[in-house]
């Protein structure tokens, strides 16, 4: 009878699991301290055992290998970043457990696509024998490759919740100076070089120091140069009086009142005008100058086209608010989009509308970026059949225009509604293209949000928490109106206005201090500087690698 042997690679192979089980907790999770050490030690966990060409000897590690851990790994992170997806499922989607868990583990799948990609190019990178070859350097050189290929591909490539390592560097702010300057992306740069060292440690028993000392001057220069709440010089008559409206409509009454519920839209609109128009305590015997409602917080279908023909197809609690309150309106709602169809595909826009004081429709803003498998799927052509037998899906066209809303007073803003906030690459577009950019810059952000399908659970948080890097990036104030939470403006420097918390009916008037504010380093040129950046340190750590080789073999 043979006995057992414990063989030290079948505990080494639980090494990404443990790591996708640490990583999110560098972010916000309900109940738990969190500590961007804790992403770090988890994305060594997963890096070490993907056998990076470092000459490593175990031969047994292979594609499939490299992508069970990849599966292990995004395991890991869903039970702990994503556990509110199988509450979502089971709440509104009325998925019992434990399929509700079964179904939401399938996310695993999809929630790091950017490592996939790595994966895939280190297996081309082994098969073109580049290990071998005078491209492939010393350990320095090849993490500082890594490490740009991964900020690259977590950049570039779509992703349902981009929770980059990068991001974990917001628990330092305001002391994150060089966040205008080159954004998140060189965070998660540095992190990657100081990671990926750590690994080349471990499998070849060679420090490369390059990553660490890195990893130091990024830390220590934004330790150095802290940010400022209001960075752009105040004009005192481009402060805005400000309400944000948090209703804190239940899901079952929103889709009550979509589906044509008399008496919950009745509730609904008692709520936005009633809240609407109470006398402010911050500007008693003012006017507001914006009263803002949150993501479709109108629930049944608008007319952009009727609406400018007349001012009567604009909804009545809209006008009303207006005709008490004194103030301009931003809303979200449904707006139809032209298309007829049977199956209601695209017939309609996620959209954010603003009237004037005169009742009359301003501008409005159609969604750009739909969330998949919640408002479309990513399937391309295929899409039309699918409604035709998915019912459940929105399918909402998507928006074409970048808008720049211009208020009464001239101050300017554009709108991002739900997690279009989450990615730098959309918003640096948005601002970049809105028109006279060069010379009309935004003056601030609004974020139009609906978290209440994940209840009380750690998503409004992280959702939060991700957008205050776009505050940072451009130098731009975010006013993030929430249906159920959390609702407050988030500042240039990471700090945040006094907030309304989850489930909390009330209303937030807020005085928004605005200046001349100029295009930012990192809304000019984007990834472009982090390349140079690259080249540089690529440079100086193939000279060091050529000459420390030269020394070895004298």
């Amino acid at each position: 009878m043979n006995s057992f042997t414990f063989k030290p690679w079948v505990l080494l192979r639980l090494f990404p699991f443990v790591g996708g089980l640490l990583y999110p907790l560098g972010f916000p999770i309900k109940g738990l301290p969190h500590f961007m050490g804790f992403s770090f030690l988890g994305l060594f966990l997963f890096l070490q055992a993907l056998d990076l060409p470092y000459g490593s000897s175990e031969k047994n590690l292979n594609l499939k290998t490299q992508i069970l851990s990849l599966l292990l790994f995004s395991l890991g992170y869903c039970l702990v970043g994503y556990y509110w997806i199988p509450y979502t499922l089971k709440e509104f989607g009325s998925i019992p457990i434990p399929f509700n868990t079964l179904l939401g583990a399938f996310f695993s799948l999809i929630i790091v696509p950017q490592y996939l990609a790595f994966i895939l190019l280190l297996f081309a990178w082994k098969k073109l024998n580049i290990k071998k070859s005078s491209l492939a350097g010393g350990a320095s050189t090849r993490n500082l490759i890594f490490a740009l290929i991964l900020v690259v591909l977590e950049n570039l490539i779509p992703q349902q919740f981009p929770a980059h390592i990068g991001h974990t560097w917001l628990q330092l702010a305001p002391r994150l100076g060089l966040a205008p300057l080159f954004g998140a992306p060189l965070m998660s740069f540095a992190s990657y070089a100081l990671i990926l060292s750590l690994v080349s440690l471990w499998r070849q028993q060679k420090f490369d120091f390059f990553g660490p000392i890195i990893f130091i001057i990024v830390l220590v220069i934004n330790l150095l140069l802290p940010l400022e709440r209001n960075p752009f010089p105040r004009d005192e008559g481009k402060d805005l009086k400000l309400r944000l409206v948090q209703a804190n409509i239940g899901n079952f009454m929103k889709l009550d009142s979509e589906s044509g519920g008399v008496s919950s839209m009745r509730e609904i609109y008692k709520r936005y005008y009633e809240m609407s128009t109470l006398e402010s305590k911050k500007f008693p015997g003012e006017k507001l100058d914006l009263i803002i409602w949150p993501e479709t917080a109108y629930p049944q279908l608008l007319n952009t086209s009727m609406m400018r023909v007349s001012p009567a197809f604009i909804p009545s609690v809209v006008r009303k608010s207006i005709e008490k309150s004194g103030a301009q309106v931003f809303f979200g709602g449904y707006d139809k989009s032209g298309s007829e169809n049977k199956n209601f595909f695209e017939t309609e826009y996620n959209a954010g509308f603003l009237i004037n004081r005169m009742g009359k429709v301003n501008d409005v803003y159609h969604k750009m970026l739909l969330i998949p498998f919640g408002e479309s799927l990513p399937f391309g052509p295929l899409n039309p059949l699918l409604a035709k037998v998915i019912k459940n899906m929105a399918f909402f066209a998507k928006g074409q225009n970048y808008t720049l809303f211009k208020l009464d007073g001239g101050q300017t803003f554009i709108s991002a509604i739900c997690y279009e906030i989450l990615f730098s690459g959309f918003i640096r577009k948005y601002l970049n293209s809105t028109p006279n950019s060069a010379n009309n810059q935004a003056d601030f952000i609004i974020n139009l949000t609906n978290d209440s399908w994940y209840g009380d659970t750690s998503e409004p948080y992280q959702h939060q928490y991700l957008a205050f890097w776009r505050a940072l990036e451009f130098q731009i104030p975010i006013v993030r109106m929430t249906n159920t939470g959390i609702s407050s403006v988030l500042y240039p420097d990471g700090s945040q206005s006094k907030s309304l918390g989850v489930f909390k009916k009330d209303v937030l008037d807020i005085n928004l201090e605005l200046g001349k504010r100029e295009a930012t380093f990192f809304q000019r040129w984007g990834l472009i500087p982090l390349f140079g950046i690259f080249t540089f340190l690529f440079l100086l750590a193939l000279i060091y690698e050529t000459k420390f080789s030269k020394l070895k073999d004298s």
